[in-house]
């Protein structure tokens, strides 16, 4: 029965929608940032892209950004996200920079943090508003 309830929570509508839109959310940065430094290779989108999200499927379930309460939530939102985004980017800059072998860059890690939480913090506020009005108080 605790098997089956965690599965159709871990599987529900709205944290599906959720995944996919802060999938979208580190999509969209690395496409703008393609854009405003005028960098076409392909790589360049996995070897940013792939660490932000990487890091952030594999802690933020566990620190509460799936949870129905965060996510139905914009006050829940407001406060959690920018919490577990701040841990999350942290080690996806430092991932970010093992992985490519570049050095640390206090600049770009600025940017791509501060960008991306206000980027999640918008999405999952939205979400939330938007989720109470579909899926009510369930």
């Amino acid at each position: 029965m605790i098997a089956q309830t965690t599965t159709s929570r871990l599987l529900s509508p709205l944290v599906l929608v959720a995944a996919l839109g802060d999938l979208a959310v580190f999509a969209i940065f690395v496409v703008a940032g393609r854009a405003e430094h005028g960098i076409i290779q392909e790589a360049a989108f996995w070897r940013t892209a792939l660490p932000f999200a990487a890091v952030w499927f594999a802690l933020s379930p566990w620190l509460g950004a799936f949870r129905i309460s965060t996510l139905k939530s914009a006050k829940a939102s407001a406060w959690r996200i920018p919490l577990i985004w701040l841990a999350c980017g942290v080690i996806a800059i430092l991932l970010r920079a093992w992985l490519t072998d570049r050095t640390f860059q206090l600049a770009f890690a600025l940017v791509a943090i501060g960008l991306q939480a206000v980027m999640l913090l918008s999405w999952r506020v939205a979400l939330s508003l938007i989720s109470r009005r579909i899926f009510g108080n369930r």
